[in-house]
């Protein structure tokens, strides 16, 4: 419970933004994390990660996969529940077929957009 109510959130918040950088940048706040975790669950320092992470009841997610998991759920609610998000996100993803009018079979897919930068590449459109 002192977990998901005092640190959970933290990492939750803003995790689509703050989660896009290099795993260097991230290493510190995922130490920080695991040793938080081992501490509450009074594991010795040999206990795996992935251990740590099953113990709970609620699972929770390492950073990187939290980060994929919350932008999964972006796309979600954009495709699927758009009225309950600012409008400032009705550009991020669209339909092949907004893009091109032949009919493919990858035309309900989202459309991938390309970037030459790795800048680029870290973005949530991308």
């Amino acid at each position: 419970m002192l977990y998901f109510s005092f640190i959970y959130p933290h990492l939750l918040y803003g995790v689509e933004v703050y989660a896009n950088t290099s795993k260097s940048s991230l290493k510190r706040l995922m130490a920080l994390n695991n040793k938080i975790l081992r501490v509450l669950q009074t594991q010795p320092r040999d206990v795996g990660t992935v251990q740590l992470y099953k113990k709970y009841n609620k699972p929770t997610l390492p950073i990187p996969e939290l980060h994929n998991y919350q932008i999964l759920l972006l796309v979600h609610k954009l495709l699927y529940q758009s009225k309950k998000l600012p409008a400032a996100f009705g550009g991020y993803f669209v339909p092949n077929s907004a893009v091109h009018s032949y009919s493919t079979r990858s035309s309900s897919d989202l459309h991938w957009l390309s970037s030459q930068t790795a800048v680029g590449k870290k973005l949530i459109k991308f």
